[in-house]
């Protein structure tokens, strides 16, 4: 391995940063016993010790000081911390601003360290190019501000940041272990996907005038966990449920509601309506029969529903945006997802007793709220199931690739089911040519699942077939 030469650095941030590949040898190259503590509970996925260092931390009224973790006897602070692409990173130094090293945060309380002389991950780390290139983009922010800043001074805790901008790692690999935490520290990110209100509650946010550091409230990212539905799962959904319904304005929301799905039953004429919350993406992992499965499940289901809503889903925004203002890389899902409802509005208009509410670009707080009126629910096997099956614990279908899944072995197999993979085609990366295809992980490939498959499901599952002459025809 090279340490990072580049001219362009300061002398003082030369840190061993491999090209590459990161060594998972971190736990036999720390030398501090409190350091072999920590990343052996986190290999071990042993959650109390690093439970406990995040609250001493976070009580901490001055800097905090950890040792060193590849030099004996030599305590450090932290001076600053940056945050870039799906990590934070935490630099620290010792009073005289030398033996400075970085702690990486990805999906846990530390997913590699860097120094001068080694740089490495635990074997349980994030990926290597994702840690390695957020890095090296850090640091070209920090050589930015040295230019006009002054000497490190050690740092103290401002607070945590709760913004993954992936749902998945902000739920079960951020929220997850902070709704744990004795917290006394805010929460200080702008960016969130879901903040518990109680979380702001009776925190008054001190003038702080020295430096400060952030964190991620993480402890074991859920990967490394094996995705195992245990107690701290259980609370984070409790929590996010219940925060959801306690919101101002849900009052509203039912009777508007309510309101609406009485007008389609008088239309109707009948009261025989099903209200499905039906998952579609517009940008990756693509069910391809999509936007034509809709119109085949009305005309399957005749004997048994004379109206139907459905509850349409897709991008979901942060808590303090909203899409019709946001820029950039944003817009971009959200107009994906819309011409796809636009185009099942358009398949769906020969139905009169249809209709369509779309929640593309609503916020996660909002969508849970709206899915408690839901009888069934069809989505994929990603972050698509959160709100249906995590949070709103709703009878359903997911579907997925030949090989994604999350929570794989957390499917309540007797209300929720998952289309059996040998009745899945995956059909590939549908926005990536040549090489870029055939590099594309599984959280990118699109597949085919033919409609009448997760009809025959719904059937059995609603327990329809004694009730009407007319079933679905095999796959």
């Amino acid at each position: 391995m090279k340490a990072n030469t580049d001219s362009h650095i300061p002398a003082k941030l030369q840190f061993n940063i491999p090209s590459k590949k990161l060594p998972n040898t971190l736990t036999q190259k720390v030398r501090n016993s409190e350091w072999k503590k920590i990343i052996y509970a986190i290999e071990h996925q042993k959650v109390k010790p690093i439970l406990e260092l995040i609250n001493k931390i976070d009580k901490s009224q001055n800097s905090p000081c950890l040792p060193h973790p590849f030099r004996e006897s030599i305590d450090t602070f932290p001076t600053k911390s940056i945050r870039e692409g799906m990590c934070n990173f935490i630099f620290f130094s010792d009073l005289n601003n030398s033996n400075e090293w970085i702690l990486c945060q990805g999906t846990s309380f530390a997913d590699a360290i860097f120094s001068s002389t080694y740089s490495g991950k635990h074997k349980l780390s994030i990926n290597d190019k994702t840690i390695i290139n957020s890095l090296k983009r850090a640091l070209k922010k920090e050589n930015k501000q040295n230019q006009t800043s002054q000497e490190n001074n050690k740092a103290v805790f401002a607070g945590y940041l709760l913004d993954q901008t992936r749902p998945y790692h902000h739920f079960y690999d951020q929220l997850k272990w902070m709704v744990h935490l004795k917290n006394t520290k805010p929460v200080v990110s702008k960016n969130s996907f879901f903040r518990p209100k109680y979380l702001g509650k009776g925190m008054r946010l001190k003038r702080i005038t020295e430096p400060t550091f952030s964190m991620f409230p993480s402890v074991i990212g859920s990967n490394q966990m094996g995705m195992r539905l245990d107690k701290y799962t259980n609370k984070l959904e409790k929590v996010v449920y219940q925060d959801s319904l306690r919101s101002r304005g849900i009052d509203t929301l039912n009777f508007q509601w309510n309101k609406f799905i009485k007008n389609i039953k008088k239309t109707s004429g009948k009261n025989k309506t099903l209200t499905l919350w039906f998952g579609i993406s517009g940008q990756k992992r693509i069910w391809i029969e999509q936007e034509e499965f809709l119109p085949i499940l009305i005309e399957q289901l005749k004997p048994w529903f004379d109206s139907f809503v459905f509850l349409i889903d897709g991008f979901t925004n942060y808590e303090n945006s909203t899409y019709k203002t946001e820029k950039g890389s944003k817009l971009i899902p959200i107009k994906q997802d819309l011409e796809v409802i636009n185009s099942i509005r358009k398949k769906l208009s020969p139905f009169p007793n249809t209709s369509v509410l779309s929640l593309v670009g609503e916020t996660y707080r909002k969508k849970i709220q709206y899915c408690q009126s839901a009888d069934f629910f069809i989505a994929n096997a990603g972050a698509g199931q959160l709100v249906p099956h995590r949070f709103c614990k709703k009878p359903g279908i997911l579907h997925s690739n030949e090989k994604h899944c999350v929570f794989p072995t957390g499917i309540n197999n007797t209300t929720v089911k998952l289309v059996d993979k040998t009745l899945v085609k995956d059909v590939g990366n549908l926005f990536a040519k040549g090489k870029r295809a055939e590099r594309s992980g599984t959280g990118l490939i699109s597949y085919s699942i033919k409609s009448e498959v997760i009809i025959n499901m719904v059937i059995e599952m609603l327990e329809l077939r004694d009730e009407g002459d007319q079933t679905a025809s095999n796959p």
